[in-house]
């Protein structure tokens, strides 16, 4: 199945669209991908048309896609910018027979198959900072929202949402972020295929998710941590308006970020914000 839907106020840029067709042709998973493709010239964010998509019943596999978001966001609901056809923002709808609390581990894997992708194609080695930021350098270029959707207590389907700034320009960034975000383009040299980019992401995502539901969440652990920039760094963590200092030292099980304070205390963290210290640990910031 394929759809286009389009706003008849754009036009799709050549070159470059991320038509259905286009996605289609030479994508060689096996299932994620296969069962639906629904392509956007223009959405407010794309885990918000997944969800509903989800809501619908739609199989696992089925993938949204935008040119451009009008309201893309992060975690904490954070904006995204999303500038038109510079991009990659897609949403891929999972269905996965585990516990609630797997959300977490479900990131972390999302995050494997983008770096992988990434270093595939761009030839740049991105870094995942804990839970959901890829960085290259001191700045962000991707980010990944997992958001789970449940029925009766019963974990019903997940959105794994991830923009990429693929092509974008230093004065397609507001003001207010150039010195904190990046995109491929700049730091490869040269422009990267986005249809390319989404196929190789497709591909490592079915294999490093089969991997999670098959079990195997150490093994994509272990990738992770090969591709983190945090461990062993002095961080700020802020949770809930509160902030814990100390040394980020694992991730755990669970996909938690384990972080010892001066104290000598371990706090094992869910969700929150990391910031690396200036004064202390391997790194100064990110």
């Amino acid at each position: 199945m394929v759809r286009r839907l389009t706003d008849p106020g754009l036009a799709i840029s050549t070159g470059d669209s991320l038509s259905p067709r286009a996605v289609s042709k030479g994508l060689d998973t096996r299932w994620l991908g296969k069962q639906g493709v629904y392509c956007f010239d223009l959405l407010p964010s794309t885990n918000g048309e997944a969800k509903r998509l989800a809501l619908r019943g739609v199989p696992e596999g089925t993938i949204v896609l935008a040119e451009a978001q009008s309201q893309g966001r992060g975690r904490l609901r954070r904006h995204w910018v999303s500038p038109r056809g510079k991009g990659l923002y897609v949403s891929v709808i999972l269905r996965p027979q585990v516990p609630p609390e797997w959300g977490s581990r479900t990131t972390l894997a999302a995050g494997v198959a983008l770096a992988v992708a990434i270093e595939e194609l761009g030839g740049v080695r991105p870094s995942l900072k804990w839970p959901n930021d890829m960085m290259i350098g001191h700045r962000k270029v991707a980010g990944i929202l997992t958001e789970a959707n449940f029925e009766q207590n019963r974990l019903a389907s997940i959105i794994v949402g991830v923009g990429v700034n693929v092509n974008t320009r230093e004065e397609d960034f507001p003001l207010s972020i150039r010195d904190a975000a990046t995109s491929l383009r700049l730091c490869a040299g040269w422009p990267i295929p986005r249809v390319t980019l989404l196929q190789r992401f497709l591909r490592q995502l079915e294999v490093w998710y089969e991997l999670l539901c098959q079990g195997s969440f150490e093994r994509i652990l272990e990738t992770w941590r090969n591709y983190e920039s945090i461990l062993g760094s002095f961080v700020e963590v802020s949770v809930a308006g509160s902030k814990l200092l100390g040394v980020a030292e694992d991730i755990d099980s669970h996909g938690q970020l384990l972080v010892r304070d001066n104290m000598g205390r371990l706090h094992q963290i869910m969700a929150g914000d990391v910031t690396h210290c200036r004064t202390q640990g391997r790194k100064e910031s990110g």
